[in-house]
């Protein structure tokens, strides 16, 4: 009986796995183990890890210096800012490259379980120029999580940003765009949405990411992308090259909105109070 149970355990647990990329919404905190020192390898992080790519591409190295910006001023040039969720990848490598080559910045809103696999390409985000930000350890729904989880998440992100790239989070995007009071009391930081998704995350199709990004772009918009996956990383040179043409000009969500409150929510240029 004792072994028939095991191997029954065993069928629900991989069953589990399987089906895990393809759950519309990820576990709450009661679903969810935590063994590592704040957070092991859970349902959650493997949602990331065995979603479907499309292909795999080698790392890209010996990436350029960037030069040292021009300042922007967004209250009369058209300005637009691309960030990227979920990484840092592989595929921001190429990313990188393709900001570079267009003279572009952007902000990366980092995953903690992605800064420990890839601080060398957290740490070239802020060499480059662009801007590093938190998006959470693992994925997780916050507003499930106990007011002491959400502290922990939030110290441990930190933590690993700073040894990746000797600097702490100044601004924080919530998994999914949702969030609740106790999120926004635990972040201690201004919280940034957005207000144009092209759900490249959803049809990883390079065409229709493009297609969606540079239909919706306006001046002040603050559009969100995923650097997790090759679709987007091959979207990325044609939206910067067809919104060059149109006058754009690619900055960071620091230089979009200026300065910024704590506790406040801004999804685009709009939203700041002048």
């Amino acid at each position: 009986m004792a072994a028939w149970f095991r191997g029954a355990m065993g069928l629900t647990l991989s069953v589990s796995l399987l089906t895990a990329p393809f759950s519309s919404s990820l576990p709450t905190n009661a679903q969810t183990k935590q063994i590592d020192p704040v957070f092991e390898v859970s349902v959650a992080q493997l949602h990331l890890r065995l979603m479907p790519q499309e292909e795999t591409v080698e790392p890209e190295t010996e990436m350029p210096q960037q030069a040292e910006p021009q300042k922007v001023d967004c209250e009369i040039e058209k300005c637009i800012a691309l960030t990227f969720d979920d990484g840092p990848s592989e595929y921001t490598l190429g990313i990188l490259k393709s900001l570079h080559k267009q003279g572009a910045r952007a902000t990366f809103f980092a995953l903690g379980i992605q800064l420990r696999a890839h601080p060398d390409i957290a740490r070239e985000v802020v060499l480059q120029g662009h801007e590093l930000a938190g998006h959470s350890y693992s994925h997780r729904k916050l507003q499930f999580l106990s007011p002491t989880e959400l502290e922990n998440d939030f110290n441990y992100v930190a933590k690993l940003m700073e040894q990746a790239a000797s600097q702490r989070p100044t601004m924080f995007r919530p998994p999914f765009g949702e969030y609740d009071q106790q999120v926004i009391r635990a972040a201690g930081m201004p919280m940034v949405l957005w207000s144009v998704d092209p759900k490249d995350w959803l049809t990883r199709d390079e065409d229709e990411t493009y297609r969606r990004v540079v239909s919706e772009a306006e001046p002040g918009a603050i559009v969100v992308l995923h650097d997790i996956y090759p679709s987007t990383r091959y979207a990325v040179p044609r939206i910067l090259k067809a919104l060059k043409k149109r006058g754009y000009h690619f900055v960071t969500v620091s230089e979009l909105l200026g300065e910024m409150q704590s506790g406040e929510i801004y999804k685009s240029r709009n939203d700041v109070k002048n």
